[in-house]
């Protein structure tokens, strides 16, 4: 893949996982990543698989996130694998509390499918926000 190709394809899929995410579809979201994915959230143990990952944004969206804004910092295109650098924005509304914003970065690694497309092969992020006291 040319580097502006590579680009484009994880922007679009970033794009792709924001709306999933603002329509609430969580199998959307997980069809964006490895059967083997590793997902790595903060404050969490490690989840293993396409289902669980699924699963994990599923439980997410219905904790109340309602948006994701994926905005790439850096990309190194590796050959079969493309290491990304990135900022988050989340938008979160818990059922009956204010809506509020949390920010971050996160590395993913988009594994490269025998098809020509990326899938997020590994996810790992953390908040840019003082930890709650």
């Amino acid at each position: 893949m040319m580097e502006e190709q590579v680009r484009r394809a994880v922007e679009d899929a970033n794009r792709m996982f924001g709306e999933g995410i603002r329509r609430g579809d969580a199998a959307a979201v997980g069809a964006l990543y490895t059967e083997d994915a590793l997902l790595m959230p903060p404050n969490n143990e490690m989840i293993r698989g396409r289902r669980s990952t699924q699963d994990f944004w599923g439980g997410a969206i219905k904790m109340g996130v309602k948006d994701a804004i994926l905005t790439t910092v850096e990309l190194t295109d590796l050959g079969n694998m493309v290491y990304e650098v990135g900022n988050y924005s989340l938008k979160i509304q818990p059922e009956g509390q204010a809506a509020f914003e949390d920010k971050g970065k996160y590395i993913v690694l988009w594994k490269k499918m025998p098809d020509g497309s990326l899938k997020l092969h590994r996810d790992i992020w953390n908040s840019s926000l003082p930890a709650k006291k």
